[in-house]
Order: structure tokens, then C-alpha cells, then sequence
């Protein structure tokens, strides 16, 4: 083991930012970055590392990749101004002190169109690769895959030969350039290419997105996404467990449970999906958007089937829809609820209710459709009578309530919010029956019951997914998968999985229902922090929550 150190730049030059290899010479390798591009060579006898600048002319670039090829003969750069660099290393001589690694030539590419307005120095139009040249891969002498900062990635060929026309002498030149082969776009900015299985080529993007190009044919395919901000909701179908959605800044996802694949993105530029949720036949999507407006898709192909503009005067914070499909209701940051007629083409208002004083933050309908639950940051939530529009009760804590939901009997109601506890409550007088302490540091964001009322979920700010027998208020699973703050938990309809997702656009699947032998309760809660998850994010397979062992 050789240790050792010297400057890479010098008072003329910006910071290194890449390092490539030699191929062959196992004690070279160059480095580039801000106005700086180096091949350096490991001299293991004295300890020494020696740079030798490859030598550029006058022009002034900030290498952003390179790559050396196979015989360690050259060296391919793409830089921030959008053109390719090709310099001869000659590492055997320099070694030797008789040759130094020179520049051949800066490449770009000449436009076909005539509205180009740059010009090289011969006085011909060039084009540049905008945003940059951010990866090369190299496939064979002189042949590149190039990807770019706005999404570009091209199989090209750097040319010596091509003859090109001067315009103001209509003479044919023949000048070295760039000769584009075939080329597609994935949407955003690419990080990194690698080569796979011979005739394919894997490419991530900024967006967290991997595609898969053929080179053959160069037709491109997503194989791997997700969302690249915070998950705000998730939801299933009533009547399938096949699919769900997921709502983020900018979209809603459709996913494939089996597969974890992405079957559908439905795009609102520069607005944020705050609630989702299916209609009875799953047909549609209904959503809401901090620009006060609730937008309804198709589900088959993501077409706008209707939108209602002003919904609420603030960000609409929630909906939902009554199981018969006959209201649409819809909570804002105005803490108002407001309830619409969801048969109508319009979509026209039936009421506001407006007795919360804080953003509403979560709706539920009880299983016979009459009854509402709403809750709200104001420290209260609220139980309304759907068929005439009035408050039944009002139930007050010294909290921020985050959720609510009904139990499949519609006998009780499960509250969860800032104060960290888990409330039951009557629905028939609003009486307080339970309390439990549902988290040890962070705020209860979300709380769900299977449909079959034996188990129920919360999420909460300390990252933790927990599983609690609702008759017996314990503890039987721990989720500790997430790295961000779970913001919703939703159990498929099946009753055979459980979503969770968080703020950091992360999607868990777990494995449900658990045998009852393997179900050991949790005495001593202070022991959660040292179980390990056995979950994966969203694409890939399925695992089961942890089981929290007391010692």
C-alpha cells in the first residue's frame, strides 16, 4: 500500500471533479474539471505522483466525463459547453519524457437546420449538446454513446473526414465533427450510462429514473422509477388490489402491485396532488391540488374528465367520495368541507360546512354512506349527518388531529394527531373510550384499519410503520424501513399487502396478514429502535414488517 498525495490544480484552474483510468497501464490515470484536464502517472519507486497538463491550445473547458479507450491511446471528454474533446495520451512516451498527451480536436456537431447562429473558427455553424455533455460511454474506436444535460442521448462517431460547406465560399471543407447516428430523449438530465449485456445500455437520470436502450434499434423502455419528492397519498380501488396511486409535486402514479412497475403518470406542471381517491367501479381517479382545483382522470389512458376551478379559496387539502358514488367531498387548507354532487356533469355544490377553523386534514365516509368523520389542525374533529347537512358532535383534544378513520362496524372512530396518542371513540354520543400512546417522538401523520377490523396502521414522523390489534390496543408488527416521515399507510384491498409510503418519495410493500402463532405482543416500547426492517422500496419484491421481540 502506497500512500500518496500532491495538488491536482494550480491557481489557474477550478476545482477536479472526474478520474478516469487507464485501461492497460495500471499506474496512469487522468483527472479533469474547471479549466483543468491532467494525466498523471504512479511512480511506486520513490512515492511520487507526477501530473503532466494535456496540453489544450487556447480553448478554456470544464470537463464534465471521460473516458479512455481500450488501448490507452485516447481520451474522450464532454464538457459543460456542450462539445466532446479528444486528446492522444501517449503514456509510453511520456513516461519516457519524449512526448506529452495533447489535444486533437474540440468536436460538435453541424446543425441541419439554417437558423444555427454559432460559428467555429473556419466560420461554419456548429451545434453544441445543451446542458452539456454529462456521460460518455464508449463502444468502439471513435463510436460514443453521449448523454446529455437536457436528456439527450445519441449514438455518434467522431469523424475526421466529413465534408462540410463553408457558407459564405460554398467551398466543401473537410473538417473533423461530430456525425450523429441515432438519438431519443429520457426527459431529463442523464448521470450515468453502463454498458449491459452487449447489446444494451442502462441510463439513469436526475428524475430517478433508469432506462434501457437497445443499440441496435435504440428503441427505450422505463424499467425503473419513482417519485422524487414527498408522497402525500396513496390509494387502492375499493373493488381491486391489482393496482394503486400515489400523489406527489407535479403527478399521480399509477403502479402495478405485482410488478411494482409504473402503469401510468398522469403530469399537472408546477402543482401538488395533496388527496387522491377512487371512484365505487375504479374507472376514474378524483384528485386534489394546492391550486384550489379538484381534477377527475380516467384511469384508462389518464384523459381530464372533468375539473372544478375554485373548488375551495385555499389548497385543496383532501377528498373523498361516498361509496354509492353520489357525493364528491372535499376538505381545504380553508377549513372548510365542502360537499359536492359527484352524478352530476357539473359537478355543482350541495354545501359548505364550515365549522372547523383550521386546514382540514383528512375525510372519511362511514360504511353505510351516512355519516362523515373530518378532522383538522384546529384540535377538533367532526362527525356530520350526510343526509341533511348537519354536525352530529364535535370531538376536542389539545392536539393537531392528522387522520381519522371509521371501523368497518361504523361503531368507532380512530383518531391520531400531534400529541402522539391513538383515540377510540363512540360514534353513537362521541364519548372518549381509549387512549394509547401511539409513538415515543414524532406526530401520528396516519392511521388505517383492515377491512376487517382486527388490525389497523399508523405512520408517524419517527419513520415507523405500526401494526396494532385493534381489540386489544397492542403492538404485534414494526415497520422500520422508512428513512423519511411516513406520510400515508393504506392496506390493499385483498387484505395479503400493506403500502406504506413517505416523505421521501420511498414505496414499501409489506406481506400481511401474519399467523397468529408467529403475533408477539410488545411490552416494554422502548425496545423498538433495535429491530431490523425486512422490507425493500418500491421496485422490487416483497418482505414482511419485523416482529418486536421484548427482551
Amino acid at each position: 500500500m502506497i500512500n500518496l498525495g500532491t495538488s491536482a490544480g494550480n491557481e489557474t484552474c477550478g476545482n477536479i471533479i472526474i478520474i478516469a483510468r487507464a485501461n492497460i497501464c495500471k499506474t496512469s490515470f487522468i483527472t479533469g474539471g474547471d479549466r483543468n484536464l491532467k494525466l498523471w502517472r504512479i511512480n511506486s519507486k520513490d512515492q511520487k505522483l507526477y501530473g503532466t497538463d494535456i496540453k489544450v491550445g487556447k480553448i478554456k473547458r470544464s470537463i464534465n466525463c471521460a473516458v479512455i479507450d481500450e488501448n490507452d491511446e485516447n481520451v474522450y471528454c464532454g464538457t459543460t459547453s456542450g462539445d466532446i474533446i479528444k486528446a492522444r495520451l501517449n503514456i509510453e512516451e511520456s513516461e519516457e519524457g519524449t512526448k506529452y498527451p495533447v489535444m486533437i480536436g474540440c468536436y460538435s456537431k453541424i446543425p441541419t437546420n439554417k437558423g444555427a447562429r454559432m460559428r467555429n473558427a473556419n466560420g461554419l455553424h456548429i451545434k453544441v449538446y445543451p446542458g452539456g455533455v454529462k456521460n460518455l460511454l464508449l463502444l468502439k474506436k471513435d463510436k460514443l454513446i453521449v448523454g446529455t444535460g437536457d436528456g439527450t442521448v445519441e449514438l455518434i462517431e467522431i469523424r475526421e473526414d466529413s465534408k462540410l460547406n463553408a457558407n459564405k465560399t460554398n467551398k466543401s471543407l473537410i473538417i473533423p465533427a461530430i456525425v450523429a447516428y441515432r438519438t431519443t430523449n429520457v426527459c431529463a438530465m442523464v448521470t450515468s450510462m453502463i454498458r449491459y449485456q452487449n447489446n444494451l445500455v442502462l441510463v439513469g437520470t436526475a428524475l430517478c429514473e433508469i432506462y434501457e436502450i437497445e443499440l441496435s434499434s435504440f428503441q427505450m423502455r422505463l424499467i425503473v422509477t419513482c417519485h422524487t419528492s414527498s408522497i402525500y397519498d396513496l390509494a387502492f380501488p375499493s373493488n381491486s388490489s391489482e393496482i394503486f396511486a400515489t400523489a406527489s409535486k407535479n403527478d399521480i402514479r399509477i403502479w402495478k402491485l405485482a410488478t411494482q412497475k409504473e402503469l401510468l403518470r398522469i403530469t399537472v406542471s408546477n402543482f401538488t396532488c395533496s388527496s387522491i381517491c377512487f371512484n365505487s367501479n375504479g374507472g376514474s381517479i378524483i384528485s386534489a391540488w394546492n391550486d384550489g382545483t379538484i381534477r377527475g382522470f380516467a384511469l384508462n389512458g389518464g384523459k381530464l374528465l372533468f375539473e372544478i376551478n375554485c373548488a375551495h379559496t385555499k389548497s385543496v387539502s383532501t377528498i373523498t367520495i361516498t361509496k354509492d358514488d353520489d357525493k364528491l367531498i372535499s376538505g381545504g387548507c380553508d377549513g372548510q368541507v365542502r360537499i359536492w354532487n359527484a352524478k352530476s356533469e357539473l359537478r355543482h355544490l350541495l354545501q359548505v360546512l364550515k365549522e372547523h377553523r383550521g386546514p382540514i386534514t383528512s375525510l372519511h365516509v362511514s360504511p353505510d354512506n351516512k355519516s362523515l368523520i373530518s378532522s383538522s389542525t384546529d384540535g377538533t374533529c367532526i362527525l356530520w349527518d350526510l343526509r341533511n347537512f348537519t354536525r352530529k358532535f364535535m370531538l376536542s383534544g389539545s392536539t393537531m388531529y392528522m387522520a381519522t378513520c371509521f371501523v368497518p362496524t361504523g361503531v368507532q372512530i380512530l383518531t391520531c394527531g400531534t400529541d402522539r396518542k391513538i383515540a377510540y371513540w363512540e360514534t353513537l354520543d362521541g364519548s372518549l373510550v381509549r387512549e394509547i400512546e401511539g409513538s415515543m417522538a414524532g406526530t401520528l401523520n396516519t392511521i388505517s384499519i383492515s377491512h376487517d377490523g382486527q388490525y389497523f396502521l399508523t405512520g408517524s414522523e419517527d419513520s415507523i410503520v405500526k401494526l396494532w390489534e385493534y381489540r386489544t390496543a397492542s403492538t404485534i408488527r414494526l415497520g422500520l424501513a422508512h428513512a423519511a416521515a411516513v406520510t400515508r399507510c393504506v392496506f390493499a384491498p385483498n387484505n395479503k399487502f400493506i403500502v406504506t409510503a413517505s416523505a421521501d418519495g420511498a414505496i414499501m410493500l409489506w406481506e400481511y396478514p401474519f399467523s397468529e402463532s408467529s403475533i408477539t405482543p410488545i411490552k416494554d416500547d422502548t425496545k423498538q429502535h433495535t429491530l431490523e426492517p425486512a422490507s425493500v422500496p418500491c421496485p422490487s419484491k416483497t418482505d414482511d414488517m419485523c416482529e418486536p421481540n421484548c427482551k
